[in-house]
């Protein structure tokens, strides 16, 4: 049987989406593709206005836009030919809150529910 802050711990660690912000985490561990996002930060950007900011081929480019697009962390839209590409904001909103419960301690902070653990 298990004890009450053993039950509580397993609950908070269910709580919180590991995978989703994994897979977040990981889109983003590349340089092309931080470098990706700090540029549509700034907004909606065409794919051959892009490809003037790296060194890298057409498709190499496409390959990181599919990365940050299936963590769904960026939205197209097409125009003729020409794709067009955004920050897509409810998921940077995501990030940032799960940045926050993994590096700001809190009240909810899973290292106050274990037993004989130094607070943050």
């Amino acid at each position: 049987m298990k004890n009450i802050d053993a039950m509580y711990l397993e609950r908070m660690l269910m709580k919180f989406d590991f995978i989703y912000a994994a897979t977040l985490l990981k889109a983003l561990a590349d340089p092309v593709r931080t470098r990706i996002m700090h540029i549509l930060s700034c907004g909606e950007v065409c794919v051959c206005e892009l490809q003037q900011y790296f060194e890298i081929t057409q498709s190499t480019l496409s390959h990181h836009l599919s990365i940050l697009k299936k963590a769904d962390l960026i939205t197209t839209r097409k125009e003729g030919t020409w794709n067009y590409y955004s920050v897509k904001g409810d998921t940077v909103k995501d990030l940032s809150r799960i940045l926050d419960e993994i590096f700001i301690p809190g009240s909810e902070c899973l290292c106050h529910k274990i037993p004989n653990h130094l607070p943050c």
